[in-house]
């Protein structure tokens, strides 16, 4: 008798044969579509599993062990979403399961003040005091020799030197930037993600959290 089976059917007896196929471990910004089925629980960690065992299944963060994540909350400060993290965690929420994503980066310079010659020589002076300060104490000690002569020679020295490089280096812009600023990495938005099998949790609790 003939075999009916096509070429590279699965037998009745092969229950790998009938087993899905998994998929390719999902990237960075692909989320789970709506109304996606989350992952077996079996090949995921319980709900009150520990760090460890959430590693042995497939690392940290809300893209480990190949599900897709979940998009819980969405904040404009990064700190807003520190803080949801941090109330998962005292509620006992296995954070190991959760990641916080960035989205729009962008550079953003705060101008502090004008910064003229002076201002830069007097700055340079006083790292030049810190930096006096640390090579003098490191060098009394190995040397032996009088701590506090010491001490003050390598101050006056680092302020003498720090404030020359401070005015030289800002003289050397001529006029370019006259002002002084400090630069931070800023996200537009925030999205705090979980793993696709914790969602519900995380989103109850921190539904909760709202209304207490």
């Amino acid at each position: 008798m003939s075999n009916d089976n096509p070429s590279g059917a699965g037998s009745a007896g092969d229950p790998a044969a009938d087993r899905p196929q998994a998929g390719p471990a999902p990237q960075y910004g692909e989320y789970a579509p709506p109304g996606a089925v989350p992952p077996p629980v079996t090949t995921q960690p319980a709900a009150d599993s520990t760090g460890s065992q959430a590693e042995q299944a497939g690392g940290f963060g809300a893209f480990a062990g190949g599900g897709y994540p979940q998009v819980v909350a969405t904040y404009t400060k990064y700190e807003d979403a520190q803080a949801a993290v941090d109330r998962l965690s005292d509620e006992g929420f296995p954070v190991e399961n959760v990641s916080i994503v960035g989205h729009d980066i962008r550079t953003v310079e705060n101008v502090s003040g004008r910064l003229t010659n002076g201002k830069a020589a007097g700055r340079g002076a006083l790292s030049g005091v810190w930096f006096g300060l640390f090579l003098g104490f490191l060098f009394a000690i190995f040397a032996n020799a009088n701590l506090v002569a010491v001490l003050l020679t390598a101050v006056v020295a680092g302020a003498v030197w720090g404030a020359l490089f401070g005015f030289a280096g800002h003289a050397m812009t001529r006029g370019r930037r006259d002002f002084s600023s400090i630069k931070t990495m800023e996200a537009g938005r925030y999205e705090v993600l979980v793993r696709g099998e914790f969602s519900a949790r995380a989103s109850q609790v921190l539904t909760q959290a709202v209304y207490k």
